[in-house]
């Protein structure tokens, strides 16, 4: 499984695996409605983004059916998104943050936690960047109706479903 890397310090931008500290990346890893040109992209990260890169982290992509959007859990599986880099970074992912219903480590009102994971690119290189992993206990509850997205591809799975 991926090696995730939980969120731990006080800001949130730098994270601790026992004693030593691993630098922010300052790079984001999207899977859902933050890729380019679907929704939230639209509204948070048009004209943000200096860089691109096709990529894909260990997990289990769910499409959650209600609420329309994705979810990633650990998992063995594949999930393909996009590794990002913008400017004024900092201030994009405090963006993000609201969207994706972060409120800090571990807040109890989460609905995705900001961890740093391993992302293997197109051409075989790793990066480390941040993502948004799924921590509510609702997935596939009648309240919160899944559908498994086996290829890991969010923008197939839409394309697929029009």
């Amino acid at each position: 499984m991926n090696e995730v890397i939980p969120n731990n310090n006080i800001e949130g931008f730098i994270n601790k695996k026992k004693d030593n500290v691993i630098e922010d990346p300052k790079k984001f890893f999207v899977y859902g409605s933050l890729m380019e040109g679907l929704f939230n992209y639209k509204k948070v990260l048009k004209g943000k983004v200096i860089s691109r890169n096709i990529g894909r982290v260990q997990g289990l992509l769910y499409h959650q059916d209600i609420k329309g959007y994705p979810a990633i859990v650990n998992s063995d599986g594949w999930v393909v998104g996009e590794l990002l880099e913008f400017k004024k970074f900092y201030k994009v992912i405090i963006k993000c943050d609201k969207i994706e219903k972060y409120y800090g480590i571990n807040h109890p009102n989460n609905e995705y936690e900001r961890r740093i994971c391993k992302v293997v690119l197109e051409n075989g290189e790793i990066s480390l960047a941040w993502i948004y992993w799924y921590v509510r206990n609702d997935l596939n509850t009648c309240e919160n109706p899944v559908t498994s997205v086996l290829s890991g591809n969010w923008r197939n799975f839409l394309q697929s479903v029009k």
